[in-house]
């Protein structure tokens, strides 16, 4: 995860015959590239080049055959991306301003899961948006407890919209809240990204696959792409995340990342308090009167304590 104002990178050398488009897929060693007209032109990716990925704004040539070849990208507002091996991040998007969080009815309904996406938003200074979605598979039964597990985030100040695309339920209120932004669809498997932007977007092809067995559901989505919404603003789909690690991140960014946290931080005995165990604490006097949650403070002793920091 890099912050926004890691991206004012000097752009390559250009010959002047370069056109300016927006990476709205990205497949292998090619990509596609939609221009100022709206029309998609298949670029390749030149190799030992800096990587782009969907939602880069990109400079681009024709070849002679109408297809392209994307030459740099613009300066980021923001990137998004997530470890995919022991010393490798793999891009997600770039670009975005709202990261649309996606949950469903238990067991994928998870707050560490939850709570690692909403760090890493408040780490880019995206807005996190949770969208709990499926709710007409709810019971009588289970709707309080889904309710009061994620009312611990609207008391935070997260917004939280509970969708279906059965039922049409939050899909006006998630339109309205995506126009003007480009917004970036995260979650696991089976939560029903998919079929959230069929809802949203009908005139486009969207595969959506049913859940597996276990609950956890299949990957409908085999690549990164960006979508435009008739009402404005851009929709982002990436393929299933089950873990999102914060490696990369440092214990201060995570800390952060706790936005009920920050008030108390400086009113410890301790200047370098881990707000773990030690005497006068103020996060830990939060907690116990009731300012901070339970559940949001066990998923940040998790995170402290983490194994990423255990072999640094």
């Amino acid at each position: 995860m890099k912050k926004n104002a890691a991206f004012h990178k000097k752009s390559e050398k250009r010959s002047g015959s370069e056109l300016e488009g927006i990476l709205t897929a990205h497949f292998g060693a090619t990509a596609e590239v939609e221009n100022a007209a709206g029309e998609t032109i298949r670029c390749h990716l030149r190799k030992n080049s800096e990587p782009v990925i969907t939602g880069d704004r990109v400079w681009y040539t024709l070849e002679k055959e109408g297809t392209g070849i994307v030459i740099d990208h613009l300066p980021r507002t923001s990137l998004l991306a997530r470890p995919e091996s022991k010393n490798k991040m793999k891009l997600v998007a770039a670009n975005v301003d709202k990261m649309l969080i996606v949950t469903a009815p238990p067991p994928i309904l998870a707050e560490y899961l939850l709570d690692r996406y909403i760090i890493t938003a408040e780490h880019l200074n995206l807005e996190p948006i949770i969208i709990f979605n499926k709710v007409d598979l709810l019971t009588d039964e289970t709707r309080p407890e889904v309710a009061s597990r994620l009312r611990v985030y609207e008391k935070i100040g997260y917004r939280v919209i509970f969708s279906s695309v059965h039922t049409n339920q939050g899909l006006d209120e998630l339109e309205t809240c995506i126009k003007g932004s480009t917004a970036v669809f995260v979650g696991p498997s089976g939560v029903g990204k998919s079929s959230l932007i069929a809802s949203l977007i009908p005139t486009e092809v969207i595969r959506v696959g049913e859940t597996s067995l276990n609950g956890l559901g299949k990957h409908t989505t085999t690549m990164t792409r960006l979508y435009h919404l008739s009402q404005g603003g851009n929709l982002i789909d990436s393929p299933g995340v089950r873990e999102f690690g914060l490696g990369q991140m440092a214990k201060e960014d995570i800390l952060q990342g706790f936005a009920e946290f920050r008030p108390f931080l400086r009113g410890c005995k301790f200047r370098n308090c881990s707000h773990l165990s030690e005497l006068d604490c103020a996060v830990q006097r939060a907690l116990e009167n009731g300012d901070i949650s339970a559940s949001r403070f066990e998923s940040f002793k998790e995170m402290m304590t983490g194994e990423q920091f255990h072999r640094r």
